[in-house]
């Protein structure tokens, strides 16, 4: 009788232990970890006397990241934009960046497609440092255009690429195939609660994960967002801004568990504020609403 009650608590201790995890960023050196994000985006703006303006965006952003070697922070890791799409339309205009295009913009753009970014990952998931990206970086592009355009347009347009390129347009893909795990053991199932601040919106974001399932190397999450304005941090002196913003959303994702990798999300978001625009000594504050999907899918798996 004693050795069945034994093996009653060691058969327990081991189900329970099947039970926990330690979810956590492992690259490894060689393999490629391919994240592609799709961002589908209405917003509508309140005018006065004219009614609803709406602008359609659709992105498409696509990257490779390889590990260089493993730090003490984390690791080292090299990323690689492979595809850049971005199709914005409203009140009759449109307005196209593709990488894969054939107009003097995409084909500058695809000049950069490619080229290693270096930025460093923690182990638990997070874009903790960008590498400065050297002026060099933009010269294939920036070579491009002077084949067809006069000084002042190659620099505007310039200005636009380095826009499409911004560090935090490279932190947001790659960050998009993470998830910021914490630094414990996980039973199934379990909560955890992310806050991020957003100095280019002056907002605070509040994530909330819920591990609900695994499934052999697959964890399933479901994960809600709370946005709200940042009190601690100064508005923005800029001619055109959003104050005001606040937001809710959510998202359904698996997770591959061997190496903390993302291998598909879909999730939705909605925001709120008012554009604000400044001239000269006139300023006008708009009301605007923000829809957006956002698909996350890795070719790896």
């Amino acid at each position: 009788m004693k050795r069945i009650v034994s093996l009653l608590f060691v058969c327990m201790a081991w189900s329970l232990q099947a039970q926990s995890i330690k979810p956590e960023f492992k690259p490894v050196k060689g393999v490629e970890y391919v994240v592609n994000m799709e961002v589908n985006q209405t917003m509508t703006v309140m005018i006065p006397m004219m009614g609803e303006m709406t602008t359609q965006t659709d992105q498409i952003v696509g990257a490779v990241l390889t590990l260089v070697e493993e730090v003490e922070k984390g690791y080292l890791m090299e990323a690689c934009l492979t595809r850049i799409s971005v199709t914005s339309s409203g009140q009759g205009q449109q307005q196209v960046f593709d990488s894969e295009g054939e107009d003097i913009m995409s084909q500058a753009i695809k000049t950069l497609m490619g080229k290693p970014l270096q930025m460093i990952i923690s182990r638990q998931g997070e874009v903790i440092e960008q590498m400065p990206v050297a002026d060099t970086f933009f010269t294939p592009a920036d070579e491009t255009l002077a084949t067809q355009y006069a000084r002042r347009r190659r620099e505007q347009s310039m200005e636009q690429i380095k826009q499409v390129f911004s560090q935090k347009t490279i932190k947001e893909v790659v960050q998009s195939g993470l998830t910021k795990f914490p630094d414990r053991m996980l039973t199934i199932p379990s909560v955890w609660t992310v806050e991020d601040k957003s100095p280019e919106m002056n907002v605070i974001i509040t994530l909330q994960h819920r591990l609900t399932e695994v499934s052999g190397n697959r964890a399933t999450l479901s994960s809600r967002l709370v946005m709200m304005p940042d009190p601690n941090v100064a508005p923005s002196t800029a001619a055109q801004r959003m104050e005001k913003i606040s937001g809710n959303g959510e998202a359904a994702s698996v997770i591959d568990i061997e190496s903390g990798w993302v291998i598909e999300s879909n999730g939705t978001q909605l925001m709120k504020g008012d554009l604000v625009v400044e001239q000269g000594n006139q300023v006008q504050s708009y009301p605007v609403t923000i829809n957006a999907k956002v698909k996350i899918t890795s070719l790896n798996h």
